[in-house]
């Protein structure tokens, strides 16, 4: 068998984890608290069963803490086939199935199979290697191998050997040679005592025989006077029971002539007395719905409900006033926020009232700038001054040619240009200064119009920058008065509205007042709802409460009415009365259920008492006759007995002769059980010893090749004695296991354990569990191991679990701590 695969739904710390093993050997690698203790036991749990919860069991079972799944599956390959074999809680090592590659699903006995019937103890013998394990060797004898060869040898051989034990005890409880207690040995000494019995009881069998005939005559007597005996008793009896019922008889017979008819029935008194009940619980709770009631309306008279109904019918409003405090509030933080900015513009203000007083002239609007900017562009020269020089120069020029070269037409010429210059010069003086006194005159009623009279002309234009930064500074600090004005008065306005439900002189303050009010009023409103709603319950349960009792009333009255009473005093004498005579019934017929009607009639028979002590007198005479006669026939029975007790001590002859044949009978099937019990079990041990016998050699040498290798030939022999267990070094010096290293004594264990796997492989092929088996062995010697587990590894799937971290550089390794990780 080789397992391919491993799913852990729920064992220790794995949880819904999948393992391939792909490698021969398989290394898994983990530190400690890694799993692999945990997955070594999980691997032994699905082939064998969980552990159960007895004692220290409990804590091998691996419950998970973190899920409720617990167990798992095997993929494993046997036979050319593959098998999943699933394991989960349950009875008995947990509910098992095997499933093969079709999907058919077999139980416990198809797993059975694929183990070769390997039971856990012969598995974890041979093929489960721990450290714990190697620790023994020094423990072992020859006896010990002597029996691991022979559980290894034959399959289930424990349970043999188990069978053995048990036949040998149960022969020991039948026969021992020199025992006394066992069942044999007492039915022998028993046999041997009864033949001596009866060659004497043959002596004295004619006397035996002749009083047993006067024995038999005697109990015929005796059988006689007993009949006879018991017929006077019972008629004796019978007339002292009559005797003793004569009081009783009398009573009866009153009794009958007393009974009374009752006029209601038990069901009425029954329902009369339920009813009443229920009448007094009524009425107290009807007392206590009113008095619930009156609280009720006591606290609801404690409300001014106008006064509630109206503040609820205007809560919106409040509400709307409250947003509005809340509104004002923001805007008064606002303000707040902005008054260094009002600063700024008083200042801006005041330094442009030094600059043009304390009240400057208005800006002026685009249509006067136009104005403006036209009267100060019309002072302009009326004609063209420069072409006015040109001309004065040109004249000058012509007339100092013309007088420096005697040409008097450029002379002239020259003199006519500077005076038609000077008289087009003159002209446009002149009109220029008629514009500028018009312009003058224009400027100052334009001055004059829009206040600007008191500053120059020419600042009119500059100024008008101020003048419009004057006009926005006085806008805007007037519409920040306005606001603060329009805050007040609407701040004055809603304290008035709520005037005697808040007060206080913030806007935020009084929204807060606002709001615990409204909470006030809805916390006021909500218990005036619910206390109209509990007097309406209360009433509507006062009025079914009186409707109930009205009816109950009605329902005992008629009860009454046939009892012919009208209250409950009545009743009560009534029902005392009806008492008194159900009583006298009773007693009536309780002296009726102590006479049988054969008692009556009897008693019927005698006209009074002392008739019938008569007859009783007469009947213990006769019974006094009858044991007399009895008791003689008894004791002639008795005589003749004493004379056969003293002939035949030990019993009669044909009964110790029966006996005798019993017991013989019994000894023969005792023995025959005693030799089957003994000839089973030396049947059992020979098998055993046949089946294990031509494979000890075989193993003993494999296990000194094996552990040869381990000590590299230090060690070459193997010897098992009643001494136990030595060794031989390759000098035939000897040392004993108890005298090898800890390293050492651990090999040679493990080479045991090897040759039993190695000879037993072509019978047994399981997998080979190894759990941190070598931590006691150096660098050289783990290598070898680990060479020795892949020889193994051809016959037997090897799995080997260790914490050397050096086994992480191995291809195909299975590193729990990375998968843990992951």
């Amino acid at each position: 068998m080789r397992i391919k695969s491993v799913h852990i739904d729920g064992f220790g710390k794995w949880v819904d984890q999948d393992f391939s093993l792909p490698a021969n050997p398989q290394v898994i690698y983990g530190r400690n608290e890694a799993g692999k203790t945990t997955l070594a036991v999980f691997i032994r749990s699905i082939l064998f069963g969980f552990a159960n919860a007895k004692g220290k069991n409990r804590f091998q079972q691996y419950r998970p803490r973190t899920t409720a799944a617990y167990g798992g599956s095997l993929l494993v390959e046997a036979g050319g086939q593959q098998y999943r074999i699933s394991r989960t809680t349950g009875q008995a090592g947990g509910k098992v199935t095997v499933t093969d590659q079709q999907g058919r699903e077999f139980g416990p006995e198809k797993l059975t199979a694929l183990l070769g019937n390997v039971d856990q103890d012969l598995y974890q013998a041979v093929f489960g290697i721990r450290q714990a394990d190697l620790a023994a060797v020094d423990e072992l004898s020859r006896a010990d191998i002597q029996r691991y060869l022979q559980q290894v040898g034959a399959v289930d051989s424990g349970k043999w050997r188990r069978l053995v034990a048990d036949l040998i005890k149960a022969g020991d409880q039948v026969f021992k040679p020199r025992g006394r207690k066992p069942v044999l040995n007492q039915h022998l000494s028993e046999y041997q005592e009864l033949q001596q019995r009866i060659q004497a009881a043959r002596a004295k069998y004619a006397d035996y025989q002749r009083l047993r005939a006067d024995q038999r005559t005697a109990q015929e007597q005796v059988d006689s006077g007993q009949a006879n005996l018991k017929r006077e008793q019972e008629k004796a009896a019978g007339l002292e029971r009559l005797v003793r019922l004569w009081p009783v008889f009398e009573q009866w017979k009153r009794g009958r002539q007393t009974a009374a008819v009752q006029p209601i029935s038990d069901e009425q008194v029954a329902a009369a007395n339920r009813l009443g009940v229920q009448e007094e619980e009524l009425r107290r709770q009807v007392k206590q719905h009113e008095e619930q009631l009156a609280q009720l309306n006591g606290r609801l008279a404690q409300f001014d409900q106008a006064r509630l109904r109206a503040d609820h019918a205007r809560l919106a409003e409040y509400q709307d006033l409250r947003a509005q405090l809340l509104q004002l509030a923001a805007r008064a933080d606002q303000h707040r926020q902005q008054g260094g900015l009002v600063e700024r513009r008083v200042q801006e203000r005041s330094r442009l009232q030094e600059r043009y007083g304390q009240e400057p002239p208005r800006p002026l609007t685009e249509r006067e700038l136009a104005k403006l900017e036209q009267l100060t562009r019309s002072g302009a020269p009326a004609v063209n001054q420069g072409l006015i020089l040109g001309l004065l120069g040109l004249g000058g020029l012509l007339c100092l040619f013309g007088l420096a070269g005697q040409h008097g037409l450029l002379r002239n010429l020259g003199l006519l240009l500077v005076i038609a210059a000077g008289g087009w010069g003159y002209y446009g003086y002149q009109q220029e200064k008629r514009q500028l006194a018009r312009r003058t005159a224009a400027l100052a009623a334009f001055g004059r119009q829009h206040g600007l009279s008191k500053f120059p002309p020419e600042q009119w234009l500059v100024m008008q920058a101020d003048l419009r930064r004057y006009a926005e500074l006085n806008a805007q600090l007037a519409n920040s008065s306005a606001d603060s004005g329009r805050d007040r008065d609407r701040l004055a306005a809603i304290r008035r509205r709520l005037a005697g439900k808040v007060s206080g002189e913030r806007p935020d303050e009084l929204a807060r007042q606002l709001l615990g009010w409204e909470n006030q009023l809805n916390a006021q409103w909500q218990s005036w709802q619910d206390l109209q709603q509990r007097l309406q319950t209360a009433q509507r349960d006062l009025t079914t409460l009186k409707a109930r009792l009205r009816e109950v009333q009605a329902e005992k009255g008629a009860i009454y009415q046939s009892a012919g009473v009208a209250d409950d005093a009545e009743f009560s004498r009534f029902l005392q009365l009806r008492a008194h005579s159900r009583h006298q019934q009773a007693a009536t017929a309780a002296y009726a259920e102590q006479l049988t009607t054969g008692e009556r009639q009897a008693l019927q028979q005698y006209a009074d008492v002392a008739d019938l002590q008569r007859a009783a007198q007469q009947a213990q005479s006769q019974l006094a006759h009858e044991r007399a006669a009895l008791e003689a026939a008894r004791q002639r029975q008795q005589a003749a007995q004493v004379k056969i007790s003293n002939l035949a001590a030990d019993g009669t002859l044909p009964e110790l002769e029966q006996r005798a044949a019993n017991l013989a009978a019994q000894i023969w099937q005792e023995a025959r059980q005693w030799t089957t019990y003994q000839l089973t079990a030396q049947w059992i041990n020979q098998a055993l010893i046949l089946a294990s016998a031509d494979r000890y050699p075989a193993i003993i040498k494999a296990a000194e090749g094996f552990f040869a290798t381990l000590t590299d030939q230090h060690y070459t022999k193997i010897l098992l004695d009643s001494d136990g267990v030595a060794v031989l070094t390759a000098t035939q010096e000897r040392f004993a296991a108890a005298e090898l290293s800890t390293g050492t004594a651990e090999q040679l264990y493990l080479a045991l354990r090897f040759g039993f796997i190695r000879v037993m492989s072509d019978q047994l092929s399981l997998p080979i569990i190894i759990d941190d088996g070598f931590v006691n062995f150096d660098y050289l010697r783990r290598g070898r191991v680990l060479d020795l587990l892949s020889q193994l590894a051809q016959h037997n799937q090897v799995i080997y679990f260790t914490a050397d971290d050096r086994a992480r550089q191995q291809a195909d390794v299975l590193d729990l701590e990375r998968l843990d990780r992951e």
